[in-house]
């Protein structure tokens, strides 16, 4: 029997948050964790990597590193900008270091057994 009045069933616990995945986008880029983003979000961990899951449809591990990647990215452009066209001798220096191997160059100068002196003997970069 039914007397005329309708009810919703509700889901029992907290209302569900809104995650504002632009958000999480942005600190995964900047190298924020998991748990980090959580925190933050006010949220705990294990609620996150399930609404991944369910409307990312990935693991939360796969989602972090594809952003992470994103964000690596990015700097690897910024500081390569830095270097070619703002001309910063240091990044330029520091590139070189980093991507193509290069040190300074130590001459190791062995006159005797017991003594050892070491010349740096660095070269610049010619100005452009």
């Amino acid at each position: 029997m039914s007397n005329g009045f309708k009810f919703e069933l509700m889901a029992a616990g907290r209302p569900k948050k809104i995650i504002n995945w632009d958000e999480v986008d942005y600190l995964l880029e900047a190298d924020c964790e998991g748990t980090e983003i959580a925190a933050h979000l006010g949220m705990h961990r294990n609620v996150l990597y399930e609404r991944c899951k369910t409307e990312k449809k990935c693991n939360f591990s796969e989602y972090l590193q594809e952003k992470k990647s994103k964000g690596n990215s990015l700097i690897k452009v910024k500081q390569f900008e830095a270097a070619v066209k703002d001309k910063d001798k240091t990044m330029l220096v520091w590139l070189g270091k980093q991507r193509l191997g290069q040190k300074d160059k130590q001459e190791l100068d062995a006159t005797n057994k017991n003594t050892i002196e070491y010349k740096n003997v660095s070269k610049q970069f010619p100005e452009k």
